[in-house]
């Protein structure tokens, strides 16, 4: 296998906090099949060893490898709490997803734990997605949105879906009828892209700022869900004083933690979900 450089990075941390649906755990590493190919990745301390089906991944762009994370840190670290999530996994980077297996995954989200969501991008893949041929094996990539406009709102509830079948299918045809781009978004400031991703059927506001940090780059972009509202409520009187909205808090977030509120709001999410007892810092 060849391999690049990876210093001050952790892909188990990186692909393991719920940032990301496109890498499955495997062998001694970490395959995706979302990319336009199979891509295999594995970690050797400072060095990523991979593999893939086709031409070469650009990992420095999927992992930020070049993200100034010493810089990023020393920014978003601004009180005890987020001390101790940084601490607990300095190596954890923001990732770069493909925009549109994203922004379905995230509309999936809702009300959804992250085994069920795994398991629903899964069925996408084996339902409408490419083949492809991998070490002697067949495996399914996710599917383009032309491909999944070919399944009606029927045969998307038949993956486990329910309601939110109707959000994938709409969405689906926005992206196809150009209402909304990837490219689009990438012209527009963080928050002119944020209004217009909520345009999109089952997109609100957590989901447009996932897709915004976790796709587009945005790395001001703050989601708030119910793990980092336990948090704000806990320990961030500064940002729930704002006010009571999604909006409010989040403006809030962006202001106390600057530009880098994104990395700021992957380290409280992954250091709590895992289980710490932050309430203890």
């Amino acid at each position: 296998m060849r391999y690049i450089q990876a210093d001050d990075f952790s892909l188990r941390d990186t692909v393991e906090s719920g940032q990301t649906f496109n890498w499955i755990e495997k062998e001694a590493g970490y395959i995706s099949t979302d990319l336009g190919q199979v891509v295999y990745v594995e970690q050797r301390k400072n060095r990523l060893y991979y593999e893939t089906s086709h031409h070469g991944p650009d990992l420095r762009g999927l992992f930020r490898l070049d993200d100034p994370l010493t810089e990023i840190q020393k920014e978003i670290v601004r009180d005890d709490t987020m001390r101790a999530s940084v601490d607990f996994a300095p190596g954890l980077r923001i990732v770069s997803n493909p925009f549109y297996p994203c922004l379905i995954s995230f509309i999936c989200s809702i009300r959804k734990n992250i085994p069920t969501i795994k398991s629903i991008m899964q069925s996408f893949r084996d339902r409408f997605g490419p083949t492809y041929q991998f070490r002697g094996e067949q495996l399914k990539g996710f599917p383009s949105p032309e491909q999944v406009a070919e399944a009606s709102p029927k045969d998307l509830r038949g993956l486990g879906l329910g309601w939110r079948a109707d959000f994938v299918y709409k969405t689906t045809q926005a992206i196809l009828q150009d209402d909304v781009s990837e490219a689009m978004l990438r012209e527009m400031e963080y928050e002119a892209a944020h209004k217009k991703l909520k345009t999109l059927h089952g997109v609100g506001d957590k989901v447009a700022d996932c897709v915004c940090l976790f796709s587009l780059g945005f790395l001001e972009a703050f989601p708030i869900d119910v793990w980092i509202e336990r948090v704000i409520q806990d320990k961030y009187g500064i940002l729930s004083s704002a006010g009571k909205s999604y909006a409010k808090k989040s403006r809030a977030a962006r202001e106390y933690f600057g530009k880098y509120a994104g990395y700021a709001q992957e380290y409280l999410f992954h250091y709590t979900r895992m289980g710490n007892q932050y309430r203890s810092i």
